[in-house]
């Protein structure tokens, strides 16, 4: 089994029950397409002439010495190992533009627990694991619990599944906005981007953006924008002026109406519709004036509802097109809606349904 994804289709299809752990670093090795890569150069179970690393840490550093490729994985309450992420990880870079390879702070401590039977099994650190083992790794840091000789193994994979699930199941997983915020502090290049545009558009996140003169809510959709080559920058920072213009008085910036927004505006600019503007959000833009009596009478949330499944942005589009820009010559609409990308259902539901209509309207 040489191939991506058959090893791929076996890893996610394993029976639930225990495995050694060097099991699943002798299935990837084998993989021909990352061996060329040269992934798995200083692993001895690939690279017969490589040795390895025991002293990888100090003798001081290691409160215990347990070999990783005498430990199990219990499946039955671990998640399946994701090939995909693994690689990505072994293909990643630190911060100097060197391989990452096997880190020492990032890599921590593996969770062992020792059952009454001898097993070593590790219950947190699963993916670490194998990483290091490929790495030609076999001693690392290690936290190790010892379960009393009086339980079963049903006992202790109860203990073993409840500490994982409290662990890595209860944990708040990080926000897109707080890994963009980490990703600043050390010059992660498509943060430090994202709070380039942020800046122009002088909205702020998490207290990232000084000077800004409100904030944004909904990161996800604005940053999904930026590095998804959905809409261009400048687009972005165009609309935001003409947001935070209109809504003088709101101290946030929907970034679902911004990038509402910005997507019409860049129609526009790419001549794609049968009518332009001119659009600046400074003195003189042909949309602002619209954009600021909207504003008088609805909330930026009114555009924001009840938007259609798989065309949310676009949903917003068109109703800032409709509803504050006043395009309401059917023709025009048709030719709108198709532009922002609806399917012919989409169209019609935008276009013709009264219910939607009175939606938007």
């Amino acid at each position: 089994m040489n191939k991506f994804k058959e090893v791929d289709s076996l890893l996610k299809n394993l029976e639930l029950k225990k495995y050694p752990i060097i099991y699943f670093a002798e299935l990837i090795v084998e993989i021909l397409s990352l061996q060329k890569e040269g992934l798995f150069d200083e692993c001895p179970l690939f690279n017969s002439n490589a040795k390895w690393k025991d002293n990888f840490y100090d003798e001081n550093q290691l409160n215990e010495k347990i070999d990783l490729t005498d430990c199990v994985v219990d499946l039955t309450y671990q998640r399946l190992l994701r090939l995909k992420k693994l690689i990505d990880h072994l293909r990643s870079l630190d911060l100097n533009g060197n391989d990452l390879k096997f880190d020492k702070m990032c890599a921590g401590a593996i969770d062992i627990a020792i059952r009454p039977d001898d097993d070593k099994c590790v219950w947190d650190g699963f993916r670490r694991s194998v990483i290091a083992i490929l790495n030609g790794i076999r001693y690392v840091k290690v936290s190790v619990e010892k379960h009393p000789r009086s339980f079963s193994i049903e006992k202790c994979r109860a203990v073993e599944a409840y500490a994982f699930k409290k662990r890595n199941g209860d944990n708040e997983p990080m926000g897109k906005d707080e890994l963009y915020k980490s990703g600043i502090a050390f010059e992660n290049p498509k943060d430090l981007e994202t709070k380039r545009v942020l800046t122009e558009c002088k909205l702020d996140v998490l207290k990232t953006i000084s000077d800004a003169d409100k904030t944004m809510d909904g990161f996800a959709e604005f940053e999904a924008s930026i590095h998804d080559n959905k809409i261009d920058a400048k687009h972005l920072i165009t609309a935001s002026r003409i947001i935070r213009k209109s809504w003088e008085d709101d101290t946030t910036v929907s970034s679902y109406v911004l990038c509402g927004l910005a997507n019409y505006i860049q129609l526009e600019e790419m001549n794609a519709l049968s009518w332009s503007n001119n659009i600046t959000g400074f003195d003189g833009c042909d949309i602002l004036p619209l954009m600021k009596k909207f504003a008088k009478e609805n909330t930026q949330g009114s555009l924001t509802t009840k938007r259609i499944s798989g065309y949310g942005i676009a949903t917003i589009s068109f109703r800032i097109a409709y509803r504050a820009l006043k395009i309401t010559d059917m023709l025009e609409q048709v030719e709108l809606a198709t532009k922002l990308g609806f399917d012919e259902d989409g169209t019609n539901q935008v276009v013709i349904s009264s219910k939607f209509k009175s939606e938007i309207g």
